[in-house]
This record gives C-alpha cells, sequence and structure tokens, in this order.
C-alpha cells in the first residue's frame, strides 16, 4: 500500500489557494496550505513534503528567498513554480534554484493538477478518487457562487451564512474526515510492515541459532568419531609391536638352533612355527578388517542420529513458523475488523451526510465520500489478498511437514536395518570343527604348544 503524497501550497491569492487545496485533495494528496512564507518555512522544519507549489509573488518575501530556503531544509523535495506570465529573468533563476518546472496556470488548474500528477505518480494510472475536468469546471462554479455570495454580502453589510456556509462547512468536515481515515489506513500500514519486518528478524535469527547448533553437535560426532578411530589406531600399533617382537624371537631362537645343527624331526618343527605364524598373521588380519567394519557401522549410526536430529529441529522450527503464521492471521484478522469498524462508520457518516438538507440538494453524490469509500474498498481488497497468501504459505508448510515424516521413516528404517547388520556382525564366531589328527597336523600341534605354553 503506497503512502499519501505531501504537497506544501504557498500562495497569496486566498480564492486560488483554497480551490487548488480543494482540487489536490480530491485526488488523494495531503494538502498543507500557507499564505505567508513565514508559515511554509515553519511546516517545512517539522513535516517532510514530497512536493511544493510556489505562487510568484508572495507576500512578505522573494520566491527565490523561499525555495531557496525550502531547498536548503529539504534538498529532495520537487518544487514547482506558479506564475502569471513567463519571462526570461524568472526562467533562468528557476533553473539556478533546482525548480523542476514552471507553470502559468491563468485560472485553469488542469495543467497544474496533471503536472503534479505526472510527477508524484509515474508509471501509474490515475485513481478513481480523481477529479475529472467536469468535476474541476464545477467545483471552480461552486467557488465562485461562494465568492459572489460572500461579497454581496459584505456590500449589503449582512452575514452570507445559508446554503454557501453550510456547504462550504460540509465540505471542510468530509476532507477532514477523509484526511482521518487516510491517515488511520496509513498507521496500520506502517504498523503491519513493522510486524512482518520483526517477524522476518526473529526467523533469521532462528535460522542461524539452529545452524549454530546443528554446527556444534556435527563438530562433537566429528570429535568421537576422530576419537574412536585413533583407539583403534593405537590398538593395532600395539598389536603390531607385540607381534614383531614374538616373531624377532623366534628367529632368534631358531637361528641359534640352526648353529647347533638341527635333526630332521626339529626341521619339520620349525616349519610348523612358520605355517602357525602364517595363520595367525591370516587371523590378525581378519580381525583387522572385523575392526574396520565395526568402526564403519558405529560412523553410519552416528550420521543417522545426526540426521535425526537434524530432523527433528526442522519440526520444531516448522512448529515455531506455524505458530507465528498463526498469530500474523490472528493479527490480520484484528485488522480486518478495524477496517470494518472504519467502513462501517464511514458508511454511518455517509448516511447522516446524506440525509436531506435545507442547504443542498438530498439526491446529489458526494464525490468526496465516494472516493474514500473506493479507497476503503481497495484495503479490503489487499488484506483479503494477503489472508489468500498466508493461507497458501500454510499449505506449503503442510506439505514440507509430511515430506519430513516420510524421510523420518526412511530413516528410521534404515537405522534398523543398521541395527540388524551390527547384530549380525557382534554376534560370536563358530568355530569350525578341527580335522581329524594325522601325520601332517601333529607336528603344527606340538608347535603351537611350544609357543603358547596350552597342552591339548
Amino acid at each position: 500500500m503506497n503512502s499519501v503524497k505531501k504537497i506544501l501550497l504557498v500562495h497569496g491569492d486566498q480564492a486560488a489557494s483554497r480551490t487548488l487545496t480543494l482540487l489536490l485533495a480530491g485526488s488523494g494528496y495531503y494538502v498543507r496550505c500557507c499564505a505567508r512564507p513565514e508559515e511554509a518555512i515553519e511546516a517545512a522544519h517539522g513535516e517532510w513534503f514530497d512536493l511544493s507549489l510556489v505562487a510568484d509573488p508572495l507576500p512578505e518575501m522573494s520566491t527565490f528567498g523561499l525555495i531557496e530556503a525550502l531547498k536548503k531544509l529539504q534538498p529532495s523535495m520537487v518544487v514547482l513554480l506558479l506564475v502569471n506570465q513567463i519571462e526570461l529573468p524568472s526562467v533562468i533563476k528557476s533553473i539556478r534554484f533546482a525548480v523542476t518546472d514552471v507553470l502559468v496556470p491563468d485560472g485553469d488548474w488542469a495543467p497544474v493538477l496533471q503536472r503534479v500528477n505526472g510527477i508524484l505518480r509515474q508509471g501509474g494510472k490515475t485513481p478513481a478518487g480523481d477529479v475529472t475536468p467536469e468535476e474541476l469546471a464545477a467545483a471552480e462554479a461552486i467557488l465562485a457562487e461562494v465568492n459572489e455570495v460572500s461579497a454581496d454580502a459584505q456590500s449589503s453589510g449582512t452575514d452570507p451564512g445559508g446554503a454557501a456556509h453550510d456547504h462550504h462547512g460540509e465540505l471542510v468536515r468530509l476532507a477532514r474526515e477523509r484526511n482521518d481515515l487516510k491517515g488511520m489506513v496509513e498507521r496500520l500500514a506502517q504498523e503491519k510492515t513493522a510486524i512482518e519486518a520483526e517477524l522476518k528478524a526473529q526467523l533469521e535469527r532462528q535460522s542461524v541459532a539452529v545452524r549454530q547448533e546443528a554446527e556444534l553437535t556435527e563438530l562433537r560426532s566429528e570429535r568421537e568419531i576422530v576419537a574412536a578411530a585413533q583407539a583403534a589406531v593405537d590398538e593395532k600399533a600395539r598389536v603390531l609391536v607385540d607381534a614383531r617382537e614374538a616373531v624377532a624371537r623366534e628367529r632368534a631362537a631358531l637361528a641359534a638352533e640352526r648353529a647347533e645343527g638341527c635333526t630332521a624331526e626339529e626341521v619339520q618343527r620349525l616349519k610348523s612355527t612358520e605355517a602357525l605364524s602364517d595363520e595367525r598373521e591370516t587371523l590378525e588380519g581378519w580381525r583387522t578388517d572385523l575392526r574396520a567394519e565395526e568402526v564403519r557401522l558405529r560412523e553410519e549410526a552416528v550420521k543417522v542420529r545426526q540426521e535425526q536430529i537434524r530432523f527433528e529441529m526442522d519440526r520444531q522450527q516448522l512448529r515455531e513458523d506455524l505458530d507465528l503464521l498463526r498469530e500474523q492471521e490472528t493479527n490480520l484478522r484484528s485488522y480486518e475488523r478495524q477496517l470494518r469498524t472504519m467502513g462501517e462508520e464511514a458508511e454511518a457518516s455517509r448516511v447522516r451526510s446524506a440525509a436531506p438538507r435545507p442547504s443542498r440538494d438530498p439526491f446529489e453524490r458526494d464525490s468526496t465520500l465516494e472516493a474514500a469509500w473506493t479507497r476503503l474498498d481497495r484495503a479490503m481488497d489487499m488484506l483479503e489478498a494477503e489472508r489468500r497468501n498466508f493461507t497458501g504459505e500454510k499449505l506449503v508448510l503442510k506439505e514440507e511437514v509430511e515430506h519430513l515424516k516420510a524421510q523420518e521413516e526412511a530413516l528410521q528404517q534404515r537405522e534398523r536395518a543398521l541395527d540388524a547388520r551390527e547384530a549380525q556382525l557382534s554376534a560370536p564366531v563358530v568355530d569350525l570343527e578341527p580335522p581329524p589328527p594325522s601325520f601332517s597336523h601333529s607336528p603344527l600341534k606340538a608347535a603351537k604348544a611350544i609357543f603358547t605354553g596350552v597342552k591339548k
């Protein structure tokens, strides 16, 4: 929703200033009218304006002096100069003081209104609340009649009062009510923007916290895996050192026996010892492979647990997002109730203003109230669009929750398969029956009994 554009009007002629104010306000602008330059400078000190209309000449101050003061206070403000006749020195000074355009109304305010719309509403269509040339002529005719009545009353010494005064008071009251309604709508839009910004900031902070927590969990799991791998490497190194020491002792013993001279039986026993060493190395290799498989299965189990933790965190995040969306939907509903209340109040005021009065035709349509009602309908349509948008986001979040549930089931199946595989690997190995004793196995058993000290 676009904010209301603000215009600063500085004009010394009261009738022209009033006509231009009514036209600009009817087009949907907020107009601040000042008759003296000091009032315009004071207004620029306390309020920010998008455009300024300055009439030449001005009382008590030069026109370009006022423009220079306004540019110092608000450098980005667009300035339009209204003159009675275009002169070359005025055009040169306007270029020097960064004036956007110089216009000659000559009693016709339609070009001025068109130029203002072209500057403040670039690339957009003229809203339904803008006045047409027929309405502009009607407003000027009414103002002319009011001025004539006022002049006749002053010349005759009587109070003008009557229909013109009531009509002017009614227009002023309706314009004031319309400005109040615009201010309320603008304030609601600002509150909505602030709430959306705060919601986005909270979501970003939560995502950062969740990401940091996931990284911390992953680092802890990696540290555990590294510690387990280091322990396994240390155990393997210790076993290798022991095996090397045993082989060195056996080789020393064999060298000593060979030096003394060995019989055929002893040579056969040494060959059996070498076969036993080969078998022991084979068993050590199988044991190492089994330990590596166990480590790999543990790592996969840790990864599965990490994925489960991450999915739990995602689910919690989705629940929090759903709660935030519900809260935002509640806020939007409260805004809708407020807008409906404002619409009812506007309708009630329109009904009250449409009551028959002695000063105006009861069947005459009020374009100002119709414009306010049209803008209220636009606000209701935008609120309905926002509600449909949030409904779509709810459906998307529901699909994501179902997808996460499917992934969680797949992970549980994978975890069960890993548990079964781990149980299968951790089961005791059943030794096969030893072969029947023969002449070739007896020396092997004898060598095993010598080196291990076990008698079978």
